[in-house]
């Protein structure tokens, strides 16, 4: 079996010398925001040529919409009771390459810990 790297999403994305940046995180199980939830860290970096980082993002985009085009069906096919009483249905629009760059870099959401 090939090597796996786990990661909960990208920390930040950092353009250098025409090379891509991204740093990996994970939620730490020890350290606490103060709210008491996991702090994300720092886990590995992918560095990457500025074609192959946007060849990935067009990669990730097609991904994101397979994504929400699948919880869509899901949301049609459940109980028309159910999804009637959701909050709008629709699938988040896909952000362009240059704008989801941007949603990149920034500090992660914080996922709920129970």
């Amino acid at each position: 079996m090939e090597q796996q790297i786990f990661s909960d999403g990208i920390g930040q994305v950092t353009i250098i010398g025409g090379t891509a940046r991204l740093d990996l995180i994970t939620y730490s199980a020890s350290e606490k925001d103060a709210k008491g939830q996991p702090q994300p860290v720092f886990c590995q970096r992918i560095v990457m040529s500025l074609d192959g980082f946007m060849q990935s993002a067009a990669k990730i985009q097609e991904a994101a919409q397979a994504v929400a085009n699948l919880m869509q069906r899901a949301r049609e096919s459940a109980d028309p009771a159910l999804v009637a009483a959701e909050a709008p249905s629709a699938p988040a629009p896909v952000k362009s390459a240059p704008a989801a760059v941007k949603a990149a870099s920034a500090e992660p959401a914080k996922r709920p810990f129970p």
